[in-house]
Parts: C-alpha cells; structure tokens; sequence
C-alpha cells in the first residue's frame, strides 16, 4: 500500500509539473519551443509506458490496483496525449 502512496504522490508531482500553464498557451513561440514541446512529449510517454508497467506488474503479482491504479494509468495517457497535441501545434506537422 505504502509503494501504491508513493506512486500516487510521483504520479501527482508529475502531472502538476507536465501540466501546460497559462504562459504556454499563448501563440507567441519562443526559439525552441519546438524542441521543448517535443522532450515534453517524450517525457510524458515515457512516464505512461512506466505507468503501464507497473500496473500490469502489479496484476501479475496477483494484486488488484484498483480504482486508483486506473485513474493512473487513465491520467498518464491523458498527459501523454496532451503533450503529443501541443507539441504537433508547437511544431507544426
């Protein structure tokens, strides 16, 4: 449960630092934006493969994650879906 609590807590820094403020919504880009959109990208999928990984680990092991073990995994591929969105705006197609 305890390991459960610190996933949670990383899943929830995580998503407050992957999170696009209001300065990144703005049309201005600055010189390497493009750049940074796409590790932002990168980042977010890798952080969804993890959360992935650890959930089907888990089942494995015989456990249930529960509601909260979907939300996560729901929650990581919303973040990793929003990344790839804003970086293809960033970046163009």
């Amino acid at each position: 449960m305890n390991s459960l609590r610190l996933f949670a807590g990383a899943a929830a820094a995580a998503l407050a630092l992957a999170l696009p403020s209001a300065a990144h919504a703005a049309p201005a880009i600055a010189p390497g934006g493009c750049a940074k959109a796409i590790a932002v990208a990168e980042m977010t999928e890798k952080d969804y493969e993890d959360t992935v990984k650890w959930y089907k680990s888990l089942i494995a092991q015989g456990g249930h994650p529960g509601v909260v073990g979907e939300r996560a995994v729901a929650d990581a591929k919303a973040d990793r879906d929003r990344a790839a969105s804003q970086a293809q705006r960033i970046c163009g197609p």
